[in-house]
């Protein structure tokens, strides 16, 4: 049961409690220190790249920014990159059986396949080219030992990226050549079977060519699962015993010289799904979905004048799926065959200039163009096909932003992207944000923008004759406002945030006639409003803990009600212990995620969960650890979505693996 309090009342006192927590008691003014050069970074330990294209320190980015750094990941034992976002404060994760989804302030709709949040690798858009969706579990192919650090901005994101930042942009940055050449190799064992191997060669020579390769294995069998929904004798009472595992192979290569930057990211995945997903015959082990996530970018960084930077890069991605449902019974069994695959081939130029001692403009064009969207669905015996269409498209797109200093202690940023998509007219994305530091170790912030979603070709062109009749689609629009405010005192960091969003024309996957027909429509009009805190205290470098809590209230103003898969509230706490010159390394983090509305109305059980990994290093080469997921053995499930009979799809148990990390000449 729910309260509600106007959104006035809701502001005054989010900002008035604002105040008084974090605001110092003594007046006091300035701005971090700044230096002549006005793309200099400021002296400070975490440096924020995806907010706005360049590099600006945390307290300067006008965007609410979580940063995931390296040590982090390697201390809890984050196996991808869905793991660690299960720690970032109004993030959840939801995972199928199949493919792992993240929600952002309360919003996950059935079928949207991620694509409200935009996935940046080195601030390169990869959501997939069919699907628009971005991947976060071993679907995407991206080794974390590879990884530098995770920068989770909040808010929407059209201004610089254009579709799909509608909720937040998570740009991955890659671990430089440099950091730490030589080989490494890591690996785990343990639970389900699973079995992992990972290897990686750097090697860095000042005036020549940087590179950094690296590759994996996976392999696992699964869980053994029970689905009460399944419990007849016709469908092995409801157990799906060896029909949950997966293998993946992943390769990611980087070179760096002259200015020059190149990367290279290949992988294919099986999954097989155990849910019955689709009405598929269940327990059948040749239902399996494969997915590639590949692309190759070219980039160049260049410094034109002591005021001018030019960015340029061109890119391919390309993206791979192929599902195989089986339909029928033991004797009369029929095997689909589902595909969609996209190609992509883009550029981007980008400037950022400072007239004056007051601005940086950042100016930027890009186009993207799909020669190749195909959407296949047929049987294989007796062939039969259902869907056989292959589209293209091209978008262009130019942005500008204006940071300009206010004064002393305040920046305000405004700018607007315009995209330009096949089929409605050009959508104009603002934003307008202001930062003002009150004292050195204070900061506020005020964010508004607007963001948007195109449809994706998966929601405008898999259309089967005969089902409902096709509808046209509108892009989605957002729009945010909010404030927050972080405060440091020594080695105690706190901030608490406020927000409101209100959605509309949301593309929901609605069912609409007795005969299980499903189609994507503009419907929903959403407004979600939430408080969120965290407070983080610093012993000494690598050794922190950090606790965040976040309410979130989201409903569909239309009829009122609350949306499915939408915690109210959602805590984590997380504790590292990793310091450079001792042997033993401890990550351990607790959550816990209130219940949620599933599609039949009942709800999950809130989950309590513990996840984390010890370790020892037996020498300066090598590092033992054992690794832990759901410590407690909490039994859950999450949301179901329109394909699974079940309402709720049961999360994994207690797991352990054993893992170990090799790296000869380690400087820790």
């Amino acid at each position: 049961m729910s309260t509600r309090v106007p959104a006035g009342a809701r502001a005054l006192a989010i900002a008035v409690g604002a105040a008084l927590v974090l605001e110092s008691p003594r007046p006091a003014s300035g701005a971090p220190a700044t230096s002549d050069d006005p793309f200099s970074i400021v002296h400070e330990e975490q440096v924020v790249t995806g907010a706005s294209k360049r590099p600006q320190p945390l307290s300067e980015t006008p965007s609410a920014v979580t940063i995931i750094t390296a040590q982090e990941i390697q201390a809890h034992g984050y196996h991808t990159l869905g793991d660690a976002l299960r720690w970032v404060r109004g993030l959840f994760v939801t995972y199928d059986r199949s493919y792992t989804y993240v929600g952002v302030r309360g919003l996950l709709r059935p079928g949207d396949y991620n694509n409200k949040v935009l996935l940046t690798i080195d601030g390169l858009a990869v959501n997939g080219d069919a699907y628009d969706d971005a991947t976060f579990g071993t679907e995407l192919g991206l080794d974390m030992e590879m990884v530098e650090r995770i920068e989770v901005v909040r808010g929407p994101g059209s201004a610089l990226y254009g579709s799909n930042a509608v909720l937040a942009v998570v740009n991955v940055v890659m671990r430089p050549p440099s950091r730490e050449p030589g080989l490494t190799a890591s690996g785990h064992a343990g639970g389900q079977g699973e079995a992992r191997a990972f290897a990686s060669l750097s090697s860095s020579h000042a005036g020549g060519v940087a590179f950094l390769v690296g590759a994996s294995w996976l392999g696992t069998r699964g869980a053994d699962l029970y689905f009460p929904e399944y419990d007849s004798p016709l469908t092995q009472s409801g157990r799906a015993v060896d029909v949950d595992g997966q293998r993946a192979t992943n390769f990611l290569g980087t070179a760096e010289w002259s200015g020059w930057h190149l990367i290279a990211k290949f992988n294919e995945r099986m999954k097989r799904s155990p849910t019955g997903a689709f009405g598929t015959k269940f327990g059948d082990p040749r239902n399996r979905d494969y997915d590639s996530h590949n692309l190759v970018e070219l980039s160049r960084s260049h410094r034109m004048a002591s005021n001018l930077d030019l960015n340029f890069r061109t890119y391919w991605n390309g993206t791979r799926y192929l599902g195989y449902f089986v339909y029928g019974t033991d004797s009369a069994s029929v095997v689909n065959v589902d595909r969609g695959d996209g190609d992509l081939f883009g550029g981007e130029l980008r400037s950022c200039w400072s007239p004056g001692t007051h601005d940086v403009v950042t100016l930027g064009t890009e186009v993207r163009y799909h020669p190749r969207i195909t959407f296949e669905n047929y049987d294989q015996k007796p062939y039969a096909l259902y869907l056989n269409t292959t589209s293209r498209r091209g978008v262009q797109a130019v942005y500008v932003q204006d940071e300009h200093r206010v004064a002393n202690a305040a920046t305000l940023t405004g700018g607007a992207r315009v995209d330009r998509y096949p089929g409605f007219d050009p959508v104009v994305s603002p934003r307008i944000d202001l930062v003002y530091h009150s004292s050195p170790t204070t900061h506020w912030k005020l964010l508004t923008g607007s963001a948007f979603r195109a449809p994706s070709p998966s929601e405008t062109d898999y259309y089967f004759e005969g089902g409902p009749p096709k509808v046209v689609l509108k892009p989605e629009r957002v729009t945010t406002i909010e404030g927050a405010v972080s405060r440091t005192n020594g080695a105690i960091a706190t901030s608490l945030s406020a927000y409101e969003t209100r959605a509309r024309d949301v593309i929901d996957l609605i069912l609409v006639d007795a005969m299980g027909h499903t189609q994507f429509q503009n419907r929903a009009h959403t407004r979600s409003h939430g408080i969120e805190a965290e407070i983080e205290a610093t012993r000494r470098p690598g050794v922190r803990g950090r606790f965040s809590l976040s309410w979130q209230e989201t409903i569909d103003q239309d009829t009122r009600a609350e949306l499915t898969n939408s915690p109210r509230w959602n805590l984590q706490l997380s504790l590292t212990h990793a310091p450079l010159d001792r042997a033993l390394s401890v990550g351990v983090g607790l959550r816990y995620l209130s219940p949620r509305l599933t599609l039949t109305g009942s709800r999950t059980v809130g989950a309590l969960v513990a996840d984390g990994r010890v370790a020892r290093r037996l020498n300066p080469d090598l590092e033992l650890g054992l690794d832990f997921r759901n410590l407690f053995d909490s039994r859950y499930g999450d949301p179901g979505s329109r394909e699974h009979q079940q309402d709720q799809i049961p999360q994994d148990p207690r797991t352990l693996f054993a893992s170990f990390t090799y790296h000869p000449g380690s400087r820790q």
